[in-house]
Formats: structure tokens, sequence, C-alpha cells
């Protein structure tokens, strides 16, 4: 189940990155768009070429195409780079803009603990596709909020414990 089907357009955004050209465009174009391509805290430059992290815009059909994202990844590390084989396996091609525009200034924090599983799980993710995302997701909205330019829907995910 998505949100309601007047959204037609997802975005993924780490919330400690902050766009520095006001000519990247939070659209969603004919493909998926990488939008953080040149972040401060790495020169700006990808971290290694297959990079698909920080912020991506998919459309809704291509969401819906790709089955959502993973259910299994807890903490942090590992979902991006799932979700981005997910993409290149349904036949889409990611866009990106180029660095000169897809800039991004790093908010400092405390950083998270990686997710142990990352690994394990990125390894099996061609195995899930079909079956882990949206066709298996549980969740409740708490609050929607509807503004001009977006849309902010807030939702309470529990952790399936396997037996």
């Amino acid at each position: 189940c998505l949100a309601p089907r007047l959204l037609t357009c997802f975005i993924f955004h780490d919330v400690d990155h902050l766009p520095e050209d006001s000519r990247n465009m939070y659209s969603c174009p004919d493909q998926p768009r990488h939008m953080a391509v040149a972040i401060d805290k790495w020169n700006y430059r990808m971290p290694y070429s297959g990079y698909f992290g920080g912020i991506v815009a998919l459309r809704r059909e291509h969401y819906e195409k790709i089955n959502g994202v993973s259910n299994e990844f807890w903490g942090w590390g590992g979902e991006d780079d799932d979700m981005r084989r997910w993409i290149v396996e349904q036949g889409l091609k990611i866009t990106r803009y180029n660095t000169e525009i897809a800039r991004y200034k790093t908010i400092k924090h405390e950083k998270a603990a990686r997710n142990p599983e990352r690994r394990k799980i990125l390894k099996e993710g061609n195995k899930r596709s079909e079956t882990d995302g949206l066709s298996n997701v549980s969740y409740k909205i708490i609050s929607s909020e509807e503004n001009d330019l977006y849309s902010n829907i807030t939702v309470f995910l529990q952790k399936t414990i396997e037996v």
C-alpha cells in the first residue's frame, strides 16, 4: 500500500544533507535520480562508482515497479545499495546532475551505529526483490500533512521478529 494516488514523486533524503545549489531541482524525472552526487564530507566526490545514497528521487511508477525498498534494513547502512540494485534489475537507468549542481553540505553529528547485518542482507537482495518491500510492509499512519510543495506522512513501523 502506498500513500494517496496524488503523490507522484518520492524523495528519500538523509536529514544531515543540505543542498548548496538552487539549480538542484527536487523533482522526479523520467528515470530515477541520484541527487547527492557531490558531498563535502567526501571532498565533493562519490565514495564509490555505484554510490546511490544521500538523496534519491523516484517517480511513483518506478517505486512500484521495484516493489519499494527492503523492510529488512534497520539501522544505518546498506539500504541505498539494495535500492540501487533493485532499480537496475528492473531495467531503469539512474540519472545524476553534474557535480557543480548536485552539491551538498553535511551537518556534523554523532555517527550512527552500522547495521551489523547489512552485508548479509545486501548479499541476499536479489532473492528478496519481489517479496520484500511494498508487497509485505505493514505500517500505521500517525499523521499526514499536505503542503503546496510536499506532503509529510509520518508512519509507525514495527520490526518483524523472525522465530
